[in-house]
C-alpha cells in the first residue's frame, strides 16, 4: 500500500474565475475599510503652515436651522512670508477651536483660500466596522493569492 499522503486528499484547485472573485471583493472590502483615510488624505491640500486662531464666529446657516455653524478667524504667514488674516470659508458644527488655539492652516495659493487641519478621527463604533471591512478585505486578497499558489504547486507536481 502506498503511503503517499496525496493518496488521502484530493486538492482542490479552485477555477481562475473563483480567484478573481475572492480577489475582486477583496479589493472591494479594503476600498469601503479605508475610503475615510482616502477621502481624507486626497481633501486636505494646501501647503501646511502654522497659525493661530484670532476669533470663531457662529451663525446659523438658514433660520430654521437648529444648530450653528462655526467658522474660525486665523492669522498666518504663508509660504511667501505675507502675514495673513483670513476666515475659513466653509464652516462645521464640529470645530472646538478657542480663541488664541495654535492650528495647522493649509493655505491654498492658487485660490487664496484656507482650510484648518483638523487630526483624523474616527467614532469607537465607525472604527471597528471599518477595521473588519479591511481584515476581511486583506484575508479574501490573500486568499486569492493562496489559491494561485495552489494552482502554481499543482501545476509544478504534475510536470
Amino acid at each position: 500500500m502506498n503511503d503517499d499522503p496525496s493518496d488521502y486528499r484530493k486538492e482542490y484547485v479552485p477555477p481562475w474565475g473563483v480567484i478573481a472573485i475572492c480577489f475582486a471583493l477583496g479589493l472591494v472590502f479594503l476600498g469601503m475599510g479605508n475610503a475615510d483615510r482616502v477621502f481624507w488624505h486626497l481633501t486636505s491640500v494646501g501647503d501646511p503652515v502654522p497659525g493661530r486662531v484670532v476669533e470663531t464666529r457662529s451663525h446659523r446657516v438658514s433660520p430654521r436651522d437648529t444648530y450653528l455653524t462655526f467658522t474660525p478667524r486665523v492669522e498666518f504667514t504663508d509660504p511667501g512670508g505675507v502675514q495673513r488674516e483670513m476666515n475659513v470659508e466653509t464652516g462645521s458644527s464640529h470645530y472646538n477651536f478657542r480663541k488664541g488655539d495654535r492650528v495647522t492652516v493649509l493655505w491654498r495659493a492658487e485660490d487664496q483660500s484656507i482650510a484648518i487641519e483638523l487630526p483624523f478621527k474616527r467614532h469607537f463604533g465607525l472604527s471597528i466596522l471599518l477595521w473588519t471591512f479591511t481584515l476581511i478585505g486583506a484575508g479574501l486578497v490573500l486568499l486569492s493569492f493562496w489559491f494561485i499558489f495552489g494552482r502554481w504547486r499543482g501545476r509544478r507536481r504534475q510536470d
